[in-house]
């Protein structure tokens, strides 16, 4: 199969397109012909070796861990799935991805994906809509009225946190640049800081319920954001984590967390898109064999990247 991989970390240049074996499946899996995949910044802190102790991948390995396609074969213990329903799924990051036109995954890992809905732009949805929910639901603990700070919103997760937060009814305040109000306010965000102007502590007049910091902000700089809670309120990073101590010390919890595939929350956030109510913010769709030109704008482009492996 056409694949693109690579035999070692480093930068863009790294990443080859060229041929890979199918991959064989065992009795709980299934072998999907890929749609699509999505970037995701933690593809490129894989890429780069930051993350080989927490990740040890083996070479030659395949990138993106989301995946949308349709079932080709499935394992001999398989009754959830038949070859050509059409699924979408998160896949391990220690195994090779979805950059492919075949992937084996685990049964557990997929959902049904209707055929009403973009296939391709099913991709979007797995890794950036389930650490959306739960950080903010999960270990958030979100409810409706509440306030919730999301730093980061305009990338991939931000703009899927800003719908699902409006959709349980919070106050939706965001961290990004006034380069992107208008699409974060068409998601429903109800203030914009523009972090190129604006401190959160200069700018929240009242203390939030929960922080999701999606933001690649210091250690120092995410516990410092700790004072804008509520007392018994919520911090909740996907990166850098906030000092426990001092989140104690203040009447706060502070969580790190690393995404999990759930098959329950992520069937509730395809349901959610097939009824309207959110959308995977979706700003380019290109080839799997410009794959690095993806990598090389990592950090300058807001909402999701579909990478088209099929037409």
């Amino acid at each position: 199969m056409q694949a693109i991989y690579y035999t070692e970390y480093g930068s863009p240049d790294v990443l080859t397109y060229g041929d890979q074996p199918t991959p064989t499946i065992d009795a709980n899996q299934v072998l999907v012909k890929v749609a699509a995949t999505s970037f995701n910044p933690a593809d490129a802190m894989v890429r780069l070796g930051v993350m080989q102790t927490m990740l040890p991948i083996k070479f030659p390995y395949i990138p993106g861990f989301d995946v949308a396609g349709t079932v080709a074969a499935v394992g001999s213990k398989v009754t959830t799935f038949k070859p050509g329903d059409r699924v979408i799924g998160l896949l391990d990051m220690v195994e090779s991805g979805a950059t492919a036109e075949y992937v084996a995954i685990s049964t557990a890992n997929l959902v049904p994906f209707p055929a009403t809905l973009s296939l391709a732009d099913g991709a979007a949805l797995p890794g950036a809509g389930l650490t959306a929910w739960q950080g903010l639901f999960t270990l958030g603990q979100l409810q409706a009225n509440q306030r919730v700070l999301i730093t980061g919103a305009a990338g991939g997760v931000g703009t899927f946190a800003v719908q699902f937060a409006k959709w349980r009814g919070a106050t939706v305040i965001g961290t990004a640049s006034s380069a992107n109000a208008s699409v974060l306010q068409a998601l429903g965000l109800d203030q914009l800081i523009d972090y190129h102007t604006q401190t959160v502590a200069a700018a929240l007049t009242d203390p939030v319920d929960l922080i999701l910091n999606l933001a690649p902000l210091s250690d120092e700089d995410v516990t410092a954001l700790l004072k804008q809670l509520k007392p018994g309120g919520r911090l909740v990073s996907t990166l850098n984590p906030a000092d426990e101590t001092v989140a104690k010390r203040l009447g706060v919890s502070a969580h790190q967390m690393a995404v999990a595939m759930v098959s329950a929350d992520l069937a509730k956030i395809v349901d959610l898109v097939t009824h309207n109510q959110v959308h995977a913010e979706i700003t380019q769709r290109v080839s799997f064999t410009d794959l690095a030109q993806v990598h090389e704008q990592v950090g300058h482009t807001h909402g999701k990247v579909v990478i088209e492996v099929a037409p």
